[in-house]
């Protein structure tokens, strides 16, 4: 069939034609997803169903989740299911889904570690050398003894996905400061991080001064979430009565 550009159509081209391609292929793969999000949602609601009937729970005041979108879809489908029943809900579910306390904290505190990401990474790194062979351990604590370093915090490496680990790594850290000042004249230490690469990509450090002090802020402001988050978190019992009247 013939294409008349005066029509007010365009030829198409190899290029043109490619991009429709494309873009046909990312409404699919989007569609899939959206069904893939719905079947686990329903995966859900089934299993949360199920455990209210072994339970023998009839009405529900309300459930707490994180922000994930499936948990949304899921209580929507609970909720809805539970108002088919006769006094299914209480205050027919005005407050049956509430927001995980301490994971809006957790994205508040992640937001704001990648502030000093680049600093963390240094600190990081530098812990990976003491606890990367026996010899350097040696070294570190001979260091540890010039800087008269009484501590007997261990120095830890955090979990990327916990922040909580990272106030802990960055707290103990803080402790060693001197020994690892001591240690930037150490020409073994120099050479770990002028040698060692992630990707094909030198590593971060070593840690200078200013790394340390923006650490040691960070640490006070992390210090109160750290606090709160404990109080607040927990998977088997209830923790609101543990802070409500302090809200």
């Amino acid at each position: 069939m013939e294409v008349n550009p005066s029509a007010g159509q365009d030829v198409p081209t190899i290029e043109s034609t490619a991009e429709n391609v494309v873009l046909i292929a990312k409404s699919e793969e989007g569609n899939h997803e959206k069904k893939k999000k719905r079947g686990r949602a329903g995966k859900k609601t089934s299993d949360l169903i199920a455990c209210l009937h072994d339970w023998g729970i009839d009405k529900v005041f309300c459930v707490t989740v994180d922000n994930a979108s499936s948990k949304d879809v899921a209580l929507k489908k609970l909720k809805s299911d539970l108002q088919e029943k006769k006094r299914g809900l209480v205050l027919d579910g005005e407050i049956f889904h509430m927001r995980c306390c301490a994971h809006i904290l957790n994205l508040v505190v992640c937001d704001g570690l990648k502030e000093i990401s680049h600093a963390i990474s240094c600190i990081r790194n530098a812990i990976r050398y003491p606890r990367s062979s026996i010899a350097r351990l040696k070294r570190f604590n001979e260091t540890c003894k010039e800087a008269n370093i009484k501590s007997r915090a261990l120095l830890c490496l955090d979990v990327s996905t916990r922040w909580n680990s990272t106030f802990l790594m960055l707290e103990a850290a803080l402790k060693f400061k001197k020994a690892f000042e001591i240690l930037d004249g150490d020409a073994n230490y120099t050479k770990y991080f002028e040698e060692e690469s992630v990707n094909g990509k030198r590593i971060d450090g070593p840690p200078i001064h200013h790394d340390w002090e923006k650490a040691q802020v960070f640490v006070k402001f992390l210090r109160t979430f750290y606090k709160v988050t404990t109080r607040i978190s927990g998977s088997l019992y209830v923790t609101s009565n543990l802070f409500f009247k302090e809200i």
